[in-house]
């Protein structure tokens, strides 16, 4: 079906959104989700102590985050990627689009939260980058995808369009149209929203890429957090140009994964669905949608509830307390992606249910720990490794990798802990001494 641009108010898109989710409202396994169960469970035990960190440690670690990535666009709008504080860690060569478009995403928050013209400058010309090398019409009817071609990302093999380049394409462009209404061109934004579309089959379920030489639409469902991205990019685009067919594509995508993980039982720590989550329940409030909204409020309990049971445990090394990751090596930018769902979560969950102090403690402790983690000075002042520090060598193979790997920091770790540290600061839980 290709996109038709809906003129009309807040009640024809209602009526348009209600009938689209009702009539995918199809039977499936039934829900292993109790919604009462776990709010019994949160409300029988104490949240865990935490200290809400100061305003001004996030002002400074948001204000360091952004300079950084300032500083790490090069002449033609890309970034550097990846640097290694350890000099004697060789830096693989390397590029990625999906995680440009994260930068920008996150250099959008910062200037919607405190305007400053350099971040704007920044922003256009690294979506200018994007649009030059890598924004491609992928066939007639099947709007526009972002690539990867050989000069950017030598190894991205054949040529394939990811439905979460596309995804948080969407979101660059429509984050820069927020401070600069005409900058992306709307027929590029339609146009990723289209493939979009088009990559999503009939029951919510999305294909994760299109590879022409492969005949076209591969691997459905095989990607994790492309389906929340994707969201994401059609709810921003909608809040610029409305449309009840993002609406509604938005609410069959997420009430898709919803359904499917309460059959499983289980559900992974997707952010990106808890942020699109969250801005479809700011639409909806606004517009007076109706939208599963309960469906879609289990999906959320049991995603946090993921986040929560792997940040229960004691951390494996001393540096590492405040992580909110299972293994407890001290990984900073999973802690960072945890924090972003759980803050999104907070828009969402009813303030009086029993999980929001467990999410709200555990926001401290982690966001504290990312704080930590973040140099504060020097040639790489800003920037966030992808952990606090290196373990105890022991000879194993993946210890080898993570001190490896543990002194890197690619452009992406600071976006997400920037992105996490403004929604930190927005909400209001920074503490004002």
């Amino acid at each position: 079906m290709r996109m038709k641009w809906v003129a009309g108010g807040a009640g024809a898109t209602a009526l348009l959104v209600a009938a689209a989710w009702l009539a995918y409202d199809y039977p499936l396994r039934p829900s292993r989700v109790e919604p009462q169960a776990l709010a019994r469970f949160y409300a029988a035990q104490p949240a865990r102590p935490a200290t809400p960190v100061a305003a001004a440690d996030i002002d400074r670690g948001i204000a360091l985050a952004v300079d950084y990535i300032l500083r790490a666009q090069r002449a033609d709008g890309s970034f550097v990627y990846l640097v290694n504080t350890d000099p004697a860690v060789p830096v693989p060569p390397g590029y990625n689009l999906l995680r440009h478009a994260g930068a920008i995403y996150a250099l959008g928050m910062a200037h919607a939260w405190r305007p400053d013209p350099r971040i704007e400058r920044t922003m256009a010309a690294a979506l200018d980058f994007m649009r030059r090398c890598c924004l491609q019409a992928v066939r007639d009817g099947e709007g526009m995808g972002i690539t990867e071609p050989p000069a950017v990302v030598p190894d991205a093999g054949p040529l394939s369009y990811k439905l979460g380049g596309a995804g948080l394409g969407l979101v660059a462009m429509a984050s820069l149209a927020r401070s600069s209404p005409g900058a992306p061109p709307v027929e590029e934004m339609q146009g990723l929203a289209r493939f979009g579309h088009h990559m999503m089959r009939w029951n919510g379920e999305f294909h994760a890429r299109h590879v022409p030489s492969a005949g076209g639409r591969i691997e459905p469902g095989q990607a994790l957090f492309y389906p929340g991205e994707m969201v994401l990019g059609w709810l921003m685009l909608h809040e610029r140009q409305p449309s009840p067919e993002l609406i509604e594509w938005s609410v069959r995508a997420l009430s898709l994964l919803a359904r499917r993980r309460a059959a499983a039982g289980e559900a992974p720590a997707d952010h990106w669905a808890l942020l699109a989550t969250a801005r479809l329940f700011a639409i909806a409030d606004r517009e007076r949608l109706d939208i599963p909204r309960q469906r879609l409020l289990d999906h959320a309990l049991q995603i946090c509830h993921t986040m929560l049971e792997d940040a229960a445990g004691e951390p494996a090394v001393p540096s590492a307390a405040g992580s909110l990751v299972l293994r407890g090596w001290g990984e900073v930018t999973a802690t960072s992606t945890v924090l972003e769902g759980l803050l999104a979560a907070l828009a969402v969950l009813p303030s009086g249910h029993p999980m929001v102090p467990h999410v709200i403690a555990a926001v401290h402790r982690g966001m504290a720990f990312v704080l930590r983690a973040q140099w504060p000075n020097g040639q790489h002042a800003g920037g966030i490794p992808m952990a606090i520090e290196r373990l105890a060598g022991d000879g194993r193979p993946e210890t080898v990798r993570f001190n490896a790997n543990a002194t890197e920091i690619r452009i992406d770790y600071v976006q997400h802990a920037l992105s996490a540290l403004l929604q930190y600061r927005q909400l209001g839980l920074a503490a004002s001494r």
